[in-house]
């Protein structure tokens, strides 16, 4: 079997905001102390979110308020209609996001899409018996630099790949669509016959334009910014024939 593979990212690519920056949101400005801010820079994203999933369970905000915030994260626009295209189209769907699987899913199964993704990587999120989301990290790595320590989404897409090889499906292209500065990672790892999505105006676009202090590499893949996910599809209809159906 020879197919397509698309990878997105979440926040920002699929949902047009930061699922933990929206959660976050609900605690009261006053409990952000210097000391749970400082957990950010000392200690990395998942212990400050850790942290703040703990904080808004001590001032009774609870996961129903907190899931109703996250379902009521817009969609990008078009992406909706791309994903439900590209899945009609046969092409293999994977999220890779620095969120958690708890908001990744609880979003998803909302807007009646969770159906439409093969797999989603990232970092593991449950509820413990006192109804506190508890979170880890996705991984533990220190092999890549361009990445954070909890989660090199390049090295997550190339065992993909080699996993759906080795069950004996071959991808002729691999399309990656994201916004951030983890997504530099994986479009490296690309080759000429690839295609990446960097959204404009987003921290991707800046550093694979040069505006961003970054020295790296030459990206093989053909690159397309993009504002909403109908760019995408049109695009993907030029560039390897995707076609549209009445959805």
């Amino acid at each position: 079997m020879h197919s397509v593979l698309v990878a997105f990212d979440f926040d920002h690519t699929i949902t047009n905001d930061n699922t933990d920056v929206v959660a976050r949101k609900l605690l009261p400005q006053e409990k952000l102390t210097d000391s749970v801010k400082e957990l950010c820079r000392s200690s990395g994203w998942i212990a400050y979110m850790a942290k703040i999933f703990e904080l808004l369970h001590s001032n009774y905000i609870d996961i129903k308020q907190i899931e109703r915030a996250i379902v009521n994260i817009p969609p990008v626009p078009g992406i909706e209609k791309l994903l439900r295209e590209l899945h009609s189209n046969g092409y293999e769907i994977i999220i890779i996001s620095d969120s958690n699987t708890l908001f990744i899913s609880d979003w998803l199964k909302s807007k009646k899409l969770d159906h439409i993704i093969a797999q989603v990587f990232t970092n593991p999120a449950k509820l413990d018996d006192n109804g506190v989301i508890r979170l880890d990290m996705y991984h533990v790595q220190d092999f890549c630099k361009l990445s954070t320590v909890n989660l090199c989404k390049g090295q997550i897409l190339e065992s993909y790949i080699k996993k759906r090889r080795d069950e004996g499906v071959h991808f002729d292209r691999i399309v990656y669509v994201g916004d951030g500065k983890n997504d530099l990672c994986p479009i490296l790892r690309l080759s000429e016959r690839d295609l990446v999505f960097p959204r404009k105006d987003y921290m991707l676009m800046k550093i694979l334009n040069g505006t961003e202090n970054y020295e790296i590499p030459k990206v093989k893949a053909r690159i397309f910014p993009w504002s909403d996910g109908i760019q995408i599809l049109k695009k993907l209809q030029e560039e390897i024939g995707l076609s549209q159906s009445s959805l």
